[in-house]
């Protein structure tokens, strides 16, 4: 009997160290189904203290070997709850509920209102169902209903003396009942139309998690139990990273309203995005004119040739519809790198996704000394790609802060 008592100490010491916000959906019902498990247990514990402080009882061996084999099977679907075997230990917890209430008013023979308890286990139940499973849940809401009826008329009609009684009581009986039941049903649908609101709030919110930063971190983000920044820092043994930058940009702005020109980029921007979602490239950020994106950091199966390769197929789709779509006088250059990086999520109250390493330098640096119209690569970048891609002779430049490069200006296809 004590060891429910420390099982009730443990579970809602759990609760109160555990946030409900980190537990999955599967263990809140398990938690549930465990919480009213001890529940009933303590119930039945101090009913049968009160027992046996009384005499008089008849059979009262009886009364009490009932309730210690109840709080045996309540205790058995505890733990089978806290095991995972939570279906098991759903319908163990139900089935033991209505055995106790109908031997206890079988043992009885008296009215002592338990058949109210039917009314109580409707209403309960339905925490321990999933949003699909509204076959269960009928089937559930009926069985204790039916009881409910038949053991109160049971136990009143037989005591009735007059016919009036006997009607009152039936007409309240099914009253009750019902209205419990439509009741029921009611808290079903609203709980059903809460799970449907916060899937799609989900969904949307997991929707634009995936188009900030990459998937597989928006996927960790929405099922990390506790952000830990050491588990969502990746390193790169091989990635290929891309800046864009406009020329003629800083004329332009003089010439146009700010309202403009943020359209202006937001519709080239949204170009460039969908460019790089069809070649499967991960956008990194912008930076005022400035559009950074890389190849290998989601998909870690792609060799250099191919992250280099298909970086440089995505400048040149970019260089292509840019050439149709702009409307002003503002041109782009480019800068493509290929090497190791690392890649994550920095702060805690707005976290950002960036990548760091000299590859994001090196590219930043081929893409500030190009020209208009020009799509400078590294001399890597280039020896991954000159089998399907053609090439300038390479230069040698001096670029801030890495001394003498050699850089490669990227033709085209060959």
């Amino acid at each position: 009997m004590f060891s429910s008592l420390l099982m009730l100490k443990q579970y809602f010491k759990r609760l109160n160290t555990t946030p409900p916000t980190n537990i999955s959906k599967a263990n809140k019902r398990a938690d549930i189904l465990g919480g009213v498990c001890i529940f009933l247990c303590l119930v039945l514990f101090v009913q049968s203290v009160k027992l046996l402080c009384f005499s008089g009882i008849p059979n009262i061996q009886i009364h009490v070997i009932n309730m210690l084999l109840h709080v045996g099977f309540f205790s058995s679907a505890f733990f089978l709850s806290k095991l995972g075997f939570f279906i098991l230990a759903r319908w163990l917890l139900i089935l033991t509920y209505i055995s106790y209430l109908i031997t206890a008013i079988l043992l009885w023979k008296i009215n002592l209102n338990i058949q109210f308890y039917f009314l109580l286990g409707m209403f309960t139940s339905l925490y321990f169902f999933h949003q699909h499973e509204t076959k269960q849940v009928w089937i559930t809401l009926w069985v204790f209903c039916g009881l409910f009826i038949y053991f109160q008329n049971e136990v009143f009609v037989s005591r009735a003396a007059e016919g009036w009684q006997v009607g009152l009581i039936n007409v309240n009986t099914w009253t009750l009942s019902i209205s419990c039941f439509l009741l029921a049903i009611w808290i079903r649908e609203q709980m059903s139309r809460s799970w449907r609101h916060m899937q799609m709030t989900e969904q949307k919110t997991r929707q634009l998690l995936q188009k900030v930063i990459p998937s597989h971190i928006a996927s960790y983000l929405m099922s990390a139990p506790h952000l830990n920044i050491d588990s969502y820092i990746s390193e790169h043994s091989f990635t290929s990273i891309i800046f864009i930058d406009f020329t003629q940009f800083t004329p332009y702005s003089r010439q146009t309203s700010d309202k403009n020109l943020v359209m202006f980029l937001h519709r080239i921007y949204s170009i460039f995005d969908t460019i790089a979602e069809e070649h499967q490239i991960t956008k990194i950020k912008t930076n005022g004119d400035q559009y950074i994106a890389a190849v290998g950091l989601e998909n870690r199966s792609l060799s250099a040739y191919e992250t280099s390769q298909r970086c440089c197929e995505f400048a040149l789709a970019i260089s292509r519809k840019f050439a149709l779509e702009a409307d002003v006088n503002i041109g782009i250059k480019m800068g493509i790198a290929s090497g190791n990086a690392i890649s994550g999520i920095i702060g805690q109250t707005k976290p950002t996704f960036d990548v760091w390493g000299n590859t994001m330098n090196l590219a930043s640096r081929l893409e500030s000394s190009a020209t208009n119209s020009e799509i400078q690569v590294c001399q890597q970048s280039m020896l991954y790609s000159m089998q399907n891609y053609q090439f300038c002779s390479g230069l040698v430049l001096p670029l801030k802060g890495l001394g003498q490069v050699i850089v490669y200006k990227l033709l085209g296809a060959k």
